[in-house]
């Protein structure tokens, strides 16, 4: 029944599809994508029915069958091969250090009886997580899941011991409560120290994850006071990775705000961008509750988003009941479910595993080139510090190898001071010579150049010396002898800031043998020391002489005054500065006196107008006083006349007041001047210490003079200390130490009765060196590994 005439006899379309099927079987022993093939790709939702299609095309049973995820891998993928390399670089490095490279990895947080362990032991499908109350997780867990196509055996084996595979996976959780008894005791302790289990199984996808203790609160059993403290910084450890996801387990059945998990997650990925929620116990939510808005990230929005998984309930547990029932039981709510349903192809353990896999893979992929890039630097810095070592086993005699280690040594203090040595901090800091430079010039130059050029000295002091300098008699000018004590108290103030000068270059030259680094240093403590102690002697022995010399220097200067200089301003000279300078002192005053006499005729002018104003006034008012006055006066002699005719007698002539302004200008006379008969001796007898006369204009003449001499002389001394301290002290101390410190090193310590000695290496040297070749060889390997990598795309 049906097409039985399936091809056409001379049709050749038919063998297209076979040609085809060849390149792919060609090209897929080297790289499936080399070449876009033309190919039908089957796509489907879970459960859909894709492979029950593909099976009736076929007419055979042959596809993988179960609940959940079956398909998981496309067949010519190597993006799944990646999760792998990265467990076997964490099974290198762990034999080291395990905090040596930053992997990526997935780190499960949440509270205690928060549910991260039945999310843990959903994923793998098998109960292998130690149970009880309290703190059950204790150390930190690196659980490393391996997919196995190529058989249906299930196992586990810890890193410790690789050889025992183990089946029964209730053996596998005494092993992790006897690991962690073992480190932490059986009283609930906790330690950093990680278990390194692997589990191979065809059930699982390819994972790293991290299980850390829960966060709790209050200490329990002989657990420390500050265990909540101990538990958030080894948390902190595991997530401050820059390459880890953060698995932040979550209940549901409680406020998403007071969540410890994304609490800590955030304060080291604050933008939620490598964190994945994960919430459980949604079927303990009260009834008519739900978390949707949650999981759509309307409450707190991660990047990764929020996943719902419904784990057994504590009863499961008792009753032993299967993980993969559970896992059912856990489709079948969400697919049931009111709310979920809408969204269950986005929830569960299944999804959880899928979306987590996807997720390491992407992100190994995106760490790769960083990785490379720390592990070859990781190498070089291994090789270095190896070499620096050297081998324990000598190449040469002590005795070459002892004049090997002077040698370097000399060199590297000459190369130093020079400026020669690749210095690392050289774009950073100061170094070597320069530091020398600087001290020279912006600590004892600008030293120098603050000193006053009177010393100290104050006008009054000045003033006592040069009137003590000429005796009982008054100079005509500048006394030499003061000038020559005044300059010679000058030249002595220089000496203590140049003594101070060499000091400090002695101190950066032993700063500079300290800083000098030699691999062999590491080896011979012993050597090291001796070579400091003679170093030590050379520049105390170069430190005297360079003390003596500026001691000299300064004598020298004091010595002789020399007023020939050609660059001294001479007495005429000084005497000619000084009188122009008071001349344009003198001006100077007399414009600003013009100008305050200016303004003061300007206001005695406006308070003469004023005053006349006001005057004026009060003789108007006068005179129209005056004049009622002599009115009322003729009135009153007219009534007497009149009076004395009709016979009332004669009355007696009063005086004629004084008019009222002429009474104010007799009261403005001077009053008489009362004179003295001149200064009197003092009775007393004259005081021990007598003060120079102040106010003569010669006296301050002179000092102005003096003042000008000092400061020239002092002038050509300074620059002649500046010049001649850093020489001398280049000389006597920086390159004599330079020239003789080979030698001498040689001399003192070239002698074979103390080769033993000098060249006995120390036992952390030989540990170090181990622990190094140990490293060298992981890091090699990891290289290794990241080389085979070549190339991934999705």
């Amino acid at each position: 029944s049906g097409i039985v005439t399936r091809r056409q006899q001379n049709s050749t379309m038919d063998d297209l599809i076979p040609i085809i099927n060849k390149l792919q079987d060609v090209v897929s022993t080297v790289d499936s994508n080399a070449l876009d093939l033309p190919q039908i790709v089957v796509v489907g939702a879970q459960s859909s029915g894709k492979s029950s299609v593909l099976e009736s095309i076929v007419g055979k049973d042959f596809l993988p069958r179960g609940s959940g995820i079956v398909t998981r891998r496309q067949q010519n993928s190597t993006m799944d091969d990646l999760i792998p390399i990265i467990n076997k670089l964490q099974d290198v490095v762990s034999t080291v250090d395990s905090n040596a490279l930053d992997l990526p990895q997935i780190v499960v947080v949440g509270a205690q009886s928060s549910g991260k362990s039945s999310v843990l032991e959903s994923i793998v499908g098998k109960d292998f997580l130690p149970r009880g109350s309290g703190i059950v997780t204790r150390r930190p867990l690196v659980l490393q899941l391996l997919y196995n196509e190529q058989s249906d055996e299930e196992f586990g084996f810890f890193l410790n011991d690789p050889g025992n595979k183990i089946h029964d996976f209730k053996e596998i959780r005494r092993g992790i409560e006897a690991q962690t008894n073992e480190e932490t005791g059986v009283n609930k302790g906790i330690s950093n120290k990680p278990i390194l289990l692997k589990i191979v199984s065809p059930f699982v996808p390819n994972l790293t994850l991290i299980d850390l203790p829960g966060i709790t609160k209050v200490p329990v059993g002989d657990q420390p006071q500050n265990i909540e403290l101990l538990i958030r910084d080894m948390i902190m450890h595991f997530i401050s990775n820059p390459n880890a996801i953060i698995l932040a387990v979550s209940p549901a059945n409680g406020d998403i705000a007071n969540s410890d998990a994304l609490k800590l997650a955030r304060e080291v990925d604050p933008n939620g961008k490598r964190t994945l929620g994960v919430l459980t116990k949604l079927d303990l939510m009260d009834q008519g509750t739900d978390c949707l808005d949650v999981i759509r990230g309307e409450v707190y929005n991660l990047k990764l988003g929020f996943i719902p998984v419904v784990n057994r309930s504590q009863q499961d547990v008792v009753d032993d009941t299967p993980i993969s029932v559970a896992r059912t039981r856990e489709v079948q709510y969400f697919q049931d479910h009111h709310i979920y349903h809408i969204i269950s192809d986005r929830c569960g353990v299944e999804f959880l595993s899928m979306k987590l896999n996807r997720l390491l893979m992407h992100h190994i992929r995106d760490c790769l080139p960083e990785l490379r890039s720390h592990v070859t630097s990781m190498l070089s810095e291994t090789r270095r510090r190896l070499d620096d070592l050297g081998d324990s086993h000598y190449n040469q005699s002590k005795g070459a190898l002892l004049l090997h280690i002077i040698t370097n040594f000399s060199n590297r203090y000459n190369s130093t001071i020079e400026g020669t040595l690749n210095y690392a901090m050289a774009t950073e800091e100061l170094y070597g010579g320069s530091r020398i430079n600087y001290i020279f010039n912006e600590i004892f130059g600008r030293y120098i150049d603050g000193i006053d050029s009177k010393g100290g000295l104050t006008e009054e002091e000045l003033r006592y010396a040069l009137t003590n300098s000429t005796g009982p008699k008054a100079a005509l000018f500048i006394p030499e002898n003061s000038f020559e004590q005044l300059a010679k108290r000058q030249i002595k103030i220089l000496e203590e800031p140049a003594l101070r000068c060499v000091d400090l270059v002695y101190d950066e030259l032993q700063r500079i043998v300290k800083e000098i680094e030699i691999g062999e240093f590491r080896r011979f403590s012993r050597l090291q020391e001796k070579i400091y102690e003679v170093v030590n002697q050379i520049l105390r022995s170069c430190r005297k002489p360079s003390r003596d010399m500026i001691k000299a220097l300064i004598s020298i200067e004091s010595s002789y005054i020399n007023t020939n200089h050609p660059d001294f301003k001479h007495g005429g000279d000084a005497m000619t500065a000084v009188l122009q300078r008071n001349a344009d002192r003198m001006s100077n005053r007399k414009e600003r006196e013009k100008q305050e006499q200016r303004k003061l005729d300007e206001q005695r002018n406006k308070e003469m107008a004023r005053r006349n104003k006001n005057q004026q006034r009060e003789i108007e008012r006068q005179k129209e006083m005056e004049a009622r006055e002599r009115e009322g006066r003729r009135k009153k002699h007219q009534e007497k006349k009149s009076g004395w005719f009709f016979g009332l007698g004669k009355s007696k002539r009063e005086p004629e007041p004084e008019p009222e302004l002429r009474r104010k200008h007799r009261s403005r006379a001077p009053p008489q001047e009362e004179y003295s008969s001149g200064p009197e001796l003092p009775e007393r007898r004259i005081e021990p210490k007598m003060k120079p006369r102040d106010g003569s204009d010669s006296i301050t003449f002179q000092l102005e003079i003096l003042e000008m001499l000092l400061t020239s002389y002092y002038d050509i001394v300074r620059k002649n200390v500046k010049d001649k301290v850093p020489k001398s002290i280049m000389y006597f101390l920086v390159n004599r130490s330079k020239d003789s410190m080979q030698n001498e090193l040689v001399k003192q310590l070239y002698k074979e009765d103390l080769f033993d000695d000098l060249l006995d290496e120390r036992e952390e040297v030989q540990e170090e060196r181990q622990n190094l070749k140990r490293r060298l060889g992981v890091l090699q390997d990891a290289q290794r590994i990241l080389n085979d990598i070549t190339d991934f795309k999705i």
